[in-house]
């Protein structure tokens, strides 16, 4: 008992220092474990958002933008492509593309994007139904779980959307509104927050130009398939349209390529982007983990400081230790509990402290559907950081330790 416990009274001897001790060690492990959190579930969330699509076909712009708006969401489109020019890339027996989604991108509800589409991106991306049906007319939509929970809307609510994307565009509505007809399951990706519809509705919706005489023929018809796309005037535009293609060749690896040579589209590959991502942000990733590494190595310091003017502070109550009888190895072990105890609490105090304020940001800031980052996860690493920090208080408390293992009775009491 006594082992443990006059270590724990001599730490709050001097209540302030303790604490400054412990804070450093909790600063220097909040950041390094935020750093793991933030690392390890971007990557996962990157890698599940992008695992099934090999390839984006755009309008020419910048290829990281095209990712970041078609795939993630987090970014505006690059252009609008014409239907006839992608028809070609939607047929069933195309050599190379197994699946093929056009997507029609541009307008939000309450900052939730609406994604104009066809039925194959919910086979594709095995999406399937809480409550409802599908939608089979223009002007029905099929949102996303958390979005529902989220604004408590329930099928035969009616959503008026907004023209565009960000909080300026919050008060440019649409006159005719979106009719809930279905709710997804939850999916823990980035459908949970969407709203789907038809890319009809997204034409009928923006063509406010158009006389009745210059609407296509088939405008009434909605685009509920790929095929329907088919009997669409040619110069309709599209945002997108994503593919995964059916093995990994030499043709398929020379299909971007190849598109943006030969044709007025962008081809875009998701995995080269996402690549040059990590790059982008690896820079401030790696200064702020060796800004970590700094202050560990400064509180490590500190705590070093801290048990050598302890040791000598309490020169003489180690004597009177000695002479009741306490052996050399009881004051080593009574030294190094001290260091193990500053480090194990400031090691505690860090990891509450980057899980709880990464949790209250993912809630402020709406980072878990936007970026896949929640407080409430355990990184691999954790452990490992925990056990070097407890090693880091030892190492710290080995020197002051073997002072005053080494010391004599009479110098302890100088005499």
């Amino acid at each position: 008992m006594n082992l443990i416990w006059l270590p724990w009274k001599n730490l709050w001897l001097h209540p302030l220092r303790t604490v400054f001790n412990i804070m450093l060690v909790a600063i220097a492990v909040a950041l390094i474990v935020i750093l793991l959190l933030i690392n390890a579930q971007f990557g996962q969330h990157l890698g599940k958002s992008s695992e099934k699509i090999d390839a984006i076909l755009a309008a020419k712009g910048s290829p990281l933008q095209s990712v970041l708006c078609n795939i993630f969401h987090l970014d505006a489109p690059t252009g609008n492509i014409k239907v006839g020019e992608i028809k070609p890339f939607l047929r069933a027996v195309h050599p190379l593309i197994a699946n093929a989604c056009p997507l029609a991108l541009g307008d939000s509800y309450h900052k939730s994007r609406i994604i104009g589409t066809t039925d194959s991106y919910f086979r594709w991306m095995e999406l399937s139904l809480r409550e409802g049906r599908m939608f089979e007319q223009d002007f029905e939509a099929v949102i996303g779980s958390e979005l529902a929970d989220l604004e408590h809307i329930r099928t035969g609510d009616t959503l008026m959307s907004n023209h565009g994307l960000t909080a300026l565009d919050l008060d440019t509505k649409h006159e005719h509104g979106l009719r809930v007809v279905g709710i997804l399951n939850n999916k823990n990706n980035l459908a949970d927050k969407l709203i789907f519809t038809t890319i009809s509705t997204y034409w009928k919706e923006h063509d406010h130009g158009d006389t009745e005489g210059e609407l296509s023929a088939h405008q009434d018809t909605p685009v509920l398939r790929n095929s329907d796309l088919d009997n669409i005037d040619n110069d309709k535009t599209l945002t997108s349209v994503l593919i995964q293609f059916k093995g990994h060749n030499i043709q398929s690896l020379n299909f971007v390529r190849n598109v943006n040579e030969g044709s007025k589209l962008m081809a875009v590959s998701p995995a080269i982007e996402i690549s040059r991502l990590y790059e982008l942000t690896g820079t401030a990733s790696d200064m702020l983990y060796w800004i970590a590494v700094i202050i560990g190595i400064l509180s490590m310091f500190a705590i070093f400081i801290n048990l050598i003017q302890a040791l000598e502070e309490r020169r003489p109550e180690l004597g009177i230790l000695r002479i009741g009888g306490a052996s050399r190895s009881l004051l080593f072990g009574m030294t190094m509990i001290e260091g193990l105890l500053i480090s194990l609490i400031g090691t505690i105090t860090g990891w509450l402290l980057a899980h709880g304020l990464l949790e209250m940001f993912s809630h402020l800031f709406d980072l878990n559907s936007r970026y896949g980052i929640k407080g409430l996860y355990l990184a691999p690493g954790e452990w490992i950081l925990i056990l070097l920090s407890a090693i880091s208080g030892l190492v710290a408390a080995l020197i002051p330790s073997v002072r005053a293992y080494r010391e004599e009775i009479a110098r302890l009491l100088r005499l």
